[in-house]
């Protein structure tokens, strides 16, 4: 069986639907509405709720990065990260069945243009996020 690889890169777009940057708006435990994964990233990455990177104006493509640091001690900043990719794929399900039904269970990510610890992070978090909805949609078959 071939491997398929996929790139996600949303300044080359390639497959940017997948990326932190996608517009796929949720919302957090407090009702607080986010248009993409990196605006909740940005917004809580210090481990305090950053108003003024909240407020600001973010779109798709949009990167506004926090002045208050990043909590990094025991992966804290991962785990955000992978808590926020979850919930932006449950709560756009349309996007979850893409991930579920449109990429074989085989496939590998890559984002190969990232020179940091998301290089490899990333993938593992879409990896994580598409085994969790295809074991949701198996499980309520």
């Amino acid at each position: 069986m071939s491997k398929l690889f996929i790139n996600v890169w949303y300044g080359s777009n390639e497959n940017a639907w997948l990326s932190n940057l996608a517009e796929r708006p949720f919302s957090d435990k407090n009702g607080r509405e986010y248009v993409t994964v990196e605006h909740a990233y940005q917004t809580f990455k210090s481990g305090q709720f950053d108003e003024s990177i909240y407020r600001r104006n973010w779109a798709p493509g949009v990167k506004i990065v926090g002045k208050k640091g990043t909590r990094i001690k025991d992966d804290w900043n991962i785990r955000l990260m992978e808590r926020l990719v979850l919930a932006s794929f449950d709560q756009n399900p349309d996007v979850k069945d893409k991930l579920v039904y449109d990429l074989p269970v085989s496939v590998i990510f890559t984002h190969r243009q990232d020179r940091g610890v998301w290089k490899k992070e990333f993938p593992r978090i879409l990896h994580v996020a598409k085994s969790k909805a295809l074991a949701e949609k198996v499980s309520a078959a």
